[in-house]
């Protein structure tokens, strides 16, 4: 693993994650499934299961093409016996999680202050997710915190999210699309990721990957640091590292 220097800035593209990496929302979405799981079946099931479940689903080979989230939900409802149809409980799902997402979900620490900076530096920014066009909605318009701070759907140049792939997280298709749709050469371009899943993406799409600590992704972390190319603890600790905090935001 390499050390980051303020070279870094020389690249001209920077491409993020947003769950996890940008946005401290990860535990959300355990806590949304256990609650709508409660609800029904009086069970309290760990973050970590409920994490695992998600994980072996949304990154399953055979399952990164098509609606991963509906594949998701009837694997929760089969496994715990849950009386509800897919339906059901992605609109139960939802009401809570659209709640906590407009209301409560920030910017994880420095991300906000980033990105600010690096629009005021003139460098391009790509978001490439796995997350869906009608939550990216909600960190992007309806979430006044977030936005106040740093709007995404102004300070972004580009966005794939997870209806603009036919393949997910691990495959690299999320990221050579925002490569080519940012006109971008490789080279240029450094990715922001938080999760293994996301980093094999970046690396098999032939790019560098910076890994951002996220405390859901604690047990991944002696496997991202064999693939990825540096990492950080926070955005906080790379602003201070490349020598931006006394930049001016844009």
């Amino acid at each position: 693993m390499k050390q980051i220097t303020e070279q870094m800035l020389e690249k001209k593209y920077f491409i993020f994650d947003i769950d996890g990496t940008l946005v401290d929302s990860m535990g959300m979405w355990n806590l949304v499934d256990k609650i709508t799981i409660f609800n029904r079946t009086g069970l309290t099931v760990p973050n970590e299961h409920i994490k695992a479940l998600r994980d072996s689903v949304l990154y399953a080979e055979d399952n990164l093409a098509g609606n991963i989230y509906d594949l998701f939900y009837a694997e929760v409802i089969g496994q715990y016996g849950l009386d509800m149809t897919v339906e059901e409980y992605s609109n139960a799902r939802h009401e809570l999680a659209d709640y906590i997402s407009i209301n409560e979900l920030d910017f994880k620490p420095g991300a906000a202050k980033f990105l600010n900076i690096l629009k005021s530096l003139g460098k391009k920014i790509g978001i490439t997710t796995t997350t869906t066009k009608r939550q990216l909605g909600i960190y992007c318009e309806q979430n006044k915190k977030m936005n106040a701070q740093a709007p995404l759907k102004k300070l972004a140049d580009v966005i794939v999210a997870c209806e603009d792939v036919s393949r997910k997280k691990p495959d690299p298709e999320g990221y050579l699309k925002t490569v080519e749709k940012l006109g971008a050469d490789k080279k240029d371009c450094i990715v922001f990721e938080d999760s293994l899943s996301g980093a094999i993406a970046a690396k098999e799409a032939g790019l560098e990957v910076v890994s951002v600590y996220d405390e859901s992704a604690r047990a991944e972390q002696q496997y991202l640091e064999q693939i990825v190319d540096y990492k950080v603890e926070s955005f906080d600790e790379l602003i201070q590292i490349l020598g931006l905090a006394t930049i001016k935001e844009q």
